[in-house]
This record gives structure tokens, C-alpha cells and sequence, in this order.
């Protein structure tokens, strides 16, 4: 091999090494994106189920008091959906694990 091409095989394998570079880390970028997207559904998901459930919890409630005269009947339609969301809250405040998305670590 003369030094012509050497030349030419050093920049073909640089050029193959940026190339698997580029796709690697396109690659990464389009898992990054796909799991963002998937984050947010699933936060948007959560979102609805949380404003149908209370939708719900509020048009019983209002039938309840509106059309039952009953003062035990009041406070159970009052009292229970607020144990049942404190119970809720109390659970999403209780930090049981902590969850690494594998993002970078800043020191």
C-alpha cells in the first residue's frame, strides 16, 4: 500500500466511526423523545381519570343533598369521599422508593 491508500482508509474509517456516532446518537434522542411522549400520556391519562372521578364523587353528592332530607345520609356523602382522598393524598405524599430516570447527575 502506498500512503494514497492509507489516506483514504483512515478517512473511511473516520468517516464510518462518525457515521455509527451520528446513528447511536439519534438513536438515543429518538428513545429520550419516545419515553417523554409516553410520560406525558400517561400524566394526561391520570389527569382524566382524576377529573372523571371527582365529576362523579361531586354529581353524587349533589344528588344526595339536594333530594335526601336525612342528616346521616348528608354526612356519610360528605364524610367518605374526604377520607377516601385524604387516604389518597396521604399515600402520594409517603416517598417509599426513589425512582431514577436516567438522567444526568449534577454535582
Amino acid at each position: 500500500m502506498n500512503g494514497q491508500n492509507t489516506t483514504w482508509w483512515v478517512l473511511g474509517g473516520l468517516a464510518g466511526i462518525g457515521t455509527l456516532a451520528v446513528w447511536r446518537s439519534g438513536r438515543r434522542a429518538g428513545v429520550k423523545a419516545r419515553r417523554g411522549a409516553r410520560e406525558i400520556t400517561r400524566m394526561t391519562g391520570n389527569a382524566v381519570r382524576t377529573l372523571v372521578t371527582a365529576a362523579l364523587i361531586v354529581a353524587i353528592q349533589y344528588a344526595a343533598l339536594l333530594w335526601v332530607k336525612n342528616t346521616t345520609v348528608t354526612a356519610i356523602v360528605l364524610i367518605v369521599p374526604g377520607l377516601l382522598a385524604g387516604s389518597a393524598v396521604a399515600r402520594l405524599l409517603a416517598v417509599t422508593e426513589i425512582v431514577d430516570f436516567g438522567g444526568r447527575h449534577h454535582r
